[in-house]
C-alpha cells in the first residue's frame, strides 16, 4: 500500500471520527477537501454527501447509490447517511458511516442465480442483488461495532428508492463476531461433532470468506424470488416480524436449494454449515426474541423444520445433534426447508391478491420445538452476548 493511499485512509478515517461525534460542519468541510485532491473515493459522490449533509437531504445520494457510484475504481467506498435498524420491534435511525475497500466478486454469479430463479418458477420477481463483501475501514452508527449491523441492507438507508441499491457484507465485523460469542454459542447448543461440522466451513482460512460469500449471495436470490423482495417492502407486506421472519426463512432456504443446484453436496452443505451458524450462533439470540424479532422467529422456523424432517435429535446431555455428520448428510437435513420453500413460492406467484400473503405466510410452530428452542438454543447462550447486534 503506498504513502498516498495510507495518508487518505487516516483523513477519511477522521471524517467518519466527526460524523461519530456529530461534528457535520467539520465533516462536510473535509469532505470537499477530499473531493478536491486525486484520491481513491469519487470526488463527485464525496460532494454529494457534503450536501445531503449540510442541506439534510438526501435524496441527491439516490441515484449514485442505486448506480454504485460511490464505489472508486480500486474498490474504496464512503457511505455516510442515516440507517434505520430495528430492535425490539422498535425502529432506530442514526447517522451512520461506513468506509471499506470492496472485496472481488465471488461465484456463484449473478446470471446463473436469476436462470435458476426463472427455472424454478417460470418468471424472476426482481434482479438479483449482488451481494458487496467487503473489509471495514472504520465505521460509526447503526453500521458500526456490537450494536450495528454487519449485513447492511439496502433499503434502510434513509433515502429514496434506496431499496434498489447494494448489499454490502461486512466480512471484518462477521469474522469478529464468528470467532468470538456466536462460535462460543455453537458449541453450547451443539454436540461436540455437529458443532465441529457447522464450525469448520467458517474456521477455513483459505475459504471461509468465500463461503460466507455464498451464503449471503444465494440468500439473496431467494429474497428475489416470488414476487420479490422490493414488491413486497413497497406493498407493505412485512406488517409484523412473523411476515417478515418467514420471508427471511423462507430466502434461507432457497438459498439452500440454489446452492445444491449450483455446487456439489460437499460444497453446498457447508454454505448450510454458514447458515446455521449465523442463524443459531447470532441470530437466535437477538434482544427482541421469538416474539419481537425477524431473525430470532427465522431461526425457530429452521430448527422446526429440522425436527419435521427428524434431521436432529437432543443428546443424553440436552444438545442438539444431527443425525447425519456430513456436508451432504447437511444438505440432506434441509431437504424439508427447500421443498416447503419452493411449495410458498410457487403459490405466492398464483395469490390473486398480495394481501394474500398474509394468510399464505402463517407457518405453524409445534410448541414443543418453541420450547427446544428456548431451553437448548437460548437459555445456554444467555450471558455471552452482553450487547447483541
Amino acid at each position: 500500500m503506498n504513502i498516498t493511499v495510507v495518508n487518505e485512509q487516516e483523513l477519511v478515517k477522521k471524517i467518519v471520527e466527526y460524523i461519530d461525534k456529530n461534528e457535520i460542519t467539520i465533516a462536510v468541510k473535509k469532505l470537499r477537501q477530499q473531493a478536491a485532491n486525486f484520491c481513491e473515493l469519487p470526488p463527485t459522490w464525496l460532494l454529494n454527501t457534503a450536501d445531503a449533509l449540510e442541506n439534510d437531504d438526501w435524496s441527491i445520494l439516490s441515484e449514485g447509490f442505486i448506480n454504485k457510484d460511490f464505489i472508486g475504481k480500486n474498490g474504496y467506498f464512503l457511505i455516510i447517511a442515516p440507517y434505520k435498524i430495528n430492535r425490539q420491534s422498535q425502529p432506530l435511525v442514526t447517522l451512520s458511516a461506513i468506509y471499506g475497500k470492496m472485496h472481488e466478486n465471488f461465484q456463484p454469479s449473478i446470471e446463473q442465480l436469476e436462470h435458476l430463479t426463472r427455472e424454478k418458477f417460470g418468471k424472476l420477481g426482481q434482479p438479483v442483488p449482488r451481494n458487496h463483501s467487503f473489509t471495514e475501514i472504520a465505521s460509526c452508527g447503526n453500521v458500526s461495532g456490537e450494536t450495528g449491523e454487519a449485513f447492511i441492507v439496502p433499503h434502510r438507508w434513509c433515502f429514496p428508492n434506496s431499496v434498489s441499491g447494494a448489499v454490502l457484507n461486512n466480512t471484518s465485523e462477521q469474522r469478529r463476531r464468528f470467532l468470538g460469542s456466536s462460535r462460543e454459542c455453537i458449541q453450547k447448543i451443539f454436540e461436540y461433532e455437529t458443532a465441529n461440522l457447522l464450525l469448520d466451513p467458517l474456521e477455513d482460512k483459505i475459504n471461509g470468506e468465500r463461503y460466507r460469500h455464498a451464503d449471503t449471495q444465494v440468500h439473496e436470490a431467494g429474497h428475489a424470488s416470488g414476487l420479490g423482495f422490493d414488491f413486497k417492502l413497497k406493498q407493505k407486506l412485512f406488517q409484523n416480524y412473523a411476515y417478515a421472519g418467514v420471508e427471511e426463512w423462507r430466502s434461507d432456504s432457497l438459498g439452500f436449494e440454489f446452492a445444491a443446484c449450483t455446487l456439489p453436496a460437499q460444497e453446498a452443505g457447508k454454505l448450510v454449515a454458514v447458515n446455521f451458524c449465523i442463524r443459531f450462533g447470532l441470530d437466535a439470540h437477538r434482544l427482541g426474541g421469538i416474539e419481537k424479532d425477524v431473525d430470532v422467529y427465522a431461526s425457530l422456523l429452521s430448527l422446526e423444520h429440522l425436527f419435521q424432517n427428524d434431521a436432529i435429535y437432543i443428546t443424553k446431555n440436552g444438545q442438539l445433534a444431527l443425525r447425519n455428520l456430513s456436508y451432504p448428510g447437511l444438505l440432506q437435513a434441509v431437504e424439508l426447508h427447500r421443498a416447503q420453500a419452493l411449495c410458498l413460492t410457487r403459490r405466492e406467484l398464483n395469490l390473486k391478491s398480495p394481501t394474500g400473503l398474509f394468510s399464505l405466510y402463517r407457518i405453524d410452530i409445534h410448541p414443543s420445538t418453541q420450547s427446544i428452542f428456548q431451553g437448548l438454543v437460548i437459555e445456554p447462550c444467555q450471558g455471552i452476548w452482553a450487547q447483541l447486534q
